[in-house]
């Protein structure tokens, strides 16, 4: 394992006896699901039955997904590894489905970064539509190539905010964040921008944004009053506060109900992985 992945493993360890954590989770499911996991290339590798090559991609084949997803070689194995995961291994506090926000059959479902589709491509089946918001031009073309052809998915070309407008993307991959100014331009939209053009009820948000998923909660008000969708929004990033976004989803629609998940020591601060909400 390298050594910046055994640092942030140990660090767990910092981060469950810090004062600040102010989230209940155990030292056992701290050392077992955080210290002692196995590695990403290990459990990653497990839900892909086989690559192939295809040109400037690798198509995976996922066990139980269909159809394959196509893979940017210029990124390489680890993030697909790490993608695959995060996304597909029930036991990965990053997972997005627990019993409370599963995705149910028919279920219109907002993939706010999206990134490769791995999440996606996994509830497609099921889902009823799914949205797919990515402004990284490293996945652009791949996203293209894996849902192109499915009728019940739509990609958007875009990052989401608090507002609609221009924005930077900085940096790529798995990793790319939006800014102010420095980096590739991309356009910048709306949950409730989205939502009053397409016309449609939404039953799941789920969410990765790199330290913007409150911007994205606070463009999404009108939905989720109207909506009430299940939510998975990643809060582990440096900045996020899961209180704060908590206590705004609760003043939105007092009926929700919130579970948090894992434990993460970015930035030397402990801040839970996961916030699911529900009604």
């Amino acid at each position: 394992m390298p050594f910046r992945q055994l640092r942030n493993r140990t660090g767990l360890l910092s981060g469950y006896f810090a004062a600040e954590r102010n989230f209940s989770i155990g030292l056992a499911e701290t050392v077992r699901k955080g210290v002692l996991k196995p590695t990403c290339s290990t459990i990653g590798a497990r839900y892909i039955a086989r690559i192939e090559d295809a040109g400037e991609y690798e198509k995976v084949h996922f066990r139980n997904i269909c159809p394959p997803l196509y893979w940017p070689k210029a990124i390489g194995r680890f993030d697909l590894y790490k993608a695959a995961t995060d996304c597909l291994h029930p036991d990965d506090w990053h997972h997005y489905e627990v019993p409370e926000t599963t995705v149910k059959r028919g279920d219109v479902v907002l993939d706010c970064g999206a990134a490769e589709g791995i999440f996606a491509l996994s509830v497609a089946e099921r889902a009823g539509k799914v949205v797919l918001f990515e402004p990284s031009p490293d996945f652009r073309s791949s996203l293209a190539r894996t849902f192109g052809n499915m009728r019940s998915a739509t990609v958007v070309p875009a990052a989401l905010g608090s507002k609609e407008g221009k924005a930077f993307l900085d940096g790529g991959s798995l990793y790319g964040v939006v800014r102010a100014e420095g980096g590739i331009p991309i356009d910048v939209t709306t949950i409730d921008a989205w939502s009053a053009c397409a016309g449609t009820r939404v039953d799941y948000l789920k969410g990765d944004l790199e330290s913007y998923e409150f911007e994205v909660l606070q463009g999404a008000v009108n939905l989720i009053q109207r909506d009430k969708p299940k939510i998975a929004f990643t809060v582990y990033h440096p900045g996020n506060d899961w209180k704060q976004m908590m206590s705004f989803l609760k003043r939105l629609v007092p009926a929700y109900r919130f579970r948090v998940k894992g434990l993460s020591y970015n930035d030397n601060f402990p801040r839970p992985v996961m916030l699911h909400a529900w009604t």
